[in-house]
This record gives structure tokens, C-alpha cells and sequence, in this order.
């Protein structure tokens, strides 16, 4: 048996500020993620705890703190948090590679694919979100990873938006594009951004573009939302009611993310 990494990336090159990720079968015939980098491969499970092990007998870091704290928080050590921080790097580059995964489905024409791995790497970002929220509130010793919250609060609009084209719900890929603009705007300012360099924010500067095209692509010139908000500032309540009836219609979990 060798140990030499070269076999196994052998054939599955990456070059610098490239990333690569696919999905392999393990021992146990369970499915597993491998990110590859530069020096080689980042191996983790498909859902809750990246490193595939539970901690404290709970699924995730997570939850343990957060069980903790419910019920005093006493039992909490500076190695806990920690390994919140470790659990969110890693969960953070599952985000990575699910994301990949879902550019290479689409390039792909693989709609299942696609469709799989964006909302894989939506939950990701759902739980990355929640740990910085958990370390900012209750570890003032933890690095300072505010710089990743812009990061996911664009990939969460960008790729709910490519879910929502992908699924052929236009009007919502459109709403999900311009508010994570707009919610990505206020988080920058909140982070002290001056008015100048949140309109140069390449992520910002990209979802409204992304609005735009997506607008003028599919011939959405208001979207339901925005018929809405005219109806009732003209009181017509009758339409107002049809319009909240379609929008009910919709599929739960499909409003644009805040």
C-alpha cells in the first residue's frame, strides 16, 4: 500500500486560485466530498459535521454550544469554541466544493446535479451564518472572521438565484439577485464601508447587474412582489388580493433571502 497522494490526484489537476471538487464513494459505500488544493485533497461528509464525527455526543459543535448555553453555558471551554471556529472553516470549504460541484452539473446540462449541490452549499452557508453569529455574540477571543459574512451573504443570493433559474422561476431568481444586493449593501455599511466603496463592491456591483440582465433575459419588467406594493399604494385591494394569492402559490422557502 502507498501512502503517496500523487495517485490518488492523479489525472485531477488543479492549477493556483483554481478550485476542483467531486463526490467519490467510500469503504462504507457512503458518499464523501473531496476538495482538491493545491498540496492535494480536503475529504469531508456530504452533511452535518464536515470530519464525519459527532462532538460531545451531539451532531455538530453547534448544537453542543448552543445546548450549553441553554442550560448555563458552565460546562463551556475555550476548546469549544474553538472547535466552532475549526467546524466553521470546514464547513465553510464543504461550501466551496458543493458550489463547484454545482458549476461543473450545470456546465453540464445536469439539472439534478445542479439543483443538489446548490442547495447543499445553501445549507452550508445557513450553518456558517449561524456559527459566526453564535462566535460573535458569546466569544469575544475568536479571530475575527467578519470578512466571510459578506462573502456568504453573496454566494447565498447569487446561488439562490441560479436555483431559481435553473428551476425556471424567474420573477424569484430576479427578487433573490436584488435583495441580497440590497442586503449585502447594508451589511458592508453596517461593517463601515463608505457609501463609495459599497457601489464598487464587486459582489454588490454583480448582483445588481445580475438583476438587470436577468430583467431584460426573460422580459420581467415588474415582478409579482413589485405589482404588489403598486396595488396597494393605489388601493386596489382586489388585485392586491390576487396578487398575495399567486404568491402563496409559491413553494415554501422560496421568498428572497434577508
Amino acid at each position: 500500500m502507498t501512502l503517496d497522494l500523487d495517485e490518488l490526484t492523479q489525472g485531477w489537476d488543479c492549477h493556483p486560485g483554481e478550485l476542483r471538487a467531486r463526490v467519490v464513494v467510500g469503504r462504507d459505500g457512503d458518499e464523501l466530498i473531496q476538495l482538491r488544493i493545491d498540496l492535494g485533497v480536503m475529504q469531508m461528509s456530504p452533511d452535518g459535521r464536515p470530519d464525519g464525527h459527532p462532538y460531545h455526543g451531539l451532531p455538530s459543535t453547534h448544537e453542543y454550544i448552543a445546548h450549553e448555553l441553554r442550560v448555563g453555558g458552565e460546562r463551556l471551554t475555550h476548546q469549544d469554541w474553538q472547535e466552532l471556529e475549526r467546524e466553521l472553516m470546514q464547513t465553510n470549504y464543504r461550501r466551496l466544493a458543493y458550489a463547484t460541484l454545482a458549476e461543473d452539473a450545470l456546465k453540464a446540462n445536469d439539472c439534478a446535479g445542479t439543483r443538489r449541490y446548490i442547495k447543499g452549499a445553501l445549507a452550508d452557508i445557513e450553518s456558517c451564518l449561524t456559527q459566526l453569529e453564535l462566535l460573535a455574540e458569546h466569544d469575544a477571543d475568536a479571530r475575527d472572521t467578519r470578512s466571510l459574512r459578506p462573502t456568504l451573504v453573496f454566494d447565498r443570493a447569487r446561488l439562490l438565484s441560479q436555483l431559481g433559474i435553473v428551476e425556471g422561476r424567474f420573477e424569484e431568481a430576479i427578487e433573490h439577485a436584488e435583495a441580497g444586493a440590497a442586503r449585502l449593501d447594508e451589511l458592508l455599511c453596517e461593517l463601515g464601508y463608505d457609501e463609495e466603496a459599497r457601489e464598487e463592491d464587486p459582489g454588490v456591483r454583480y448582483l445588481r447587474d445580475l438583476g438587470r440582465q436577468l430583467r431584460l433575459e426573460y422580459g420581467v419588467t415588474r415582478t409579482l412582489r413589485e405589482r404588489l406594493e403598486e396595488a396597494l399604494e393605489n388601493e386596489d385591494f382586489e388585485t392586491a388580493a390576487e396578487i398575495r394569492e399567486a404568491l402563496r402559490q409559491r413553494r415554501p422557502g422560496e421568498s428572497p433571502a434577508n
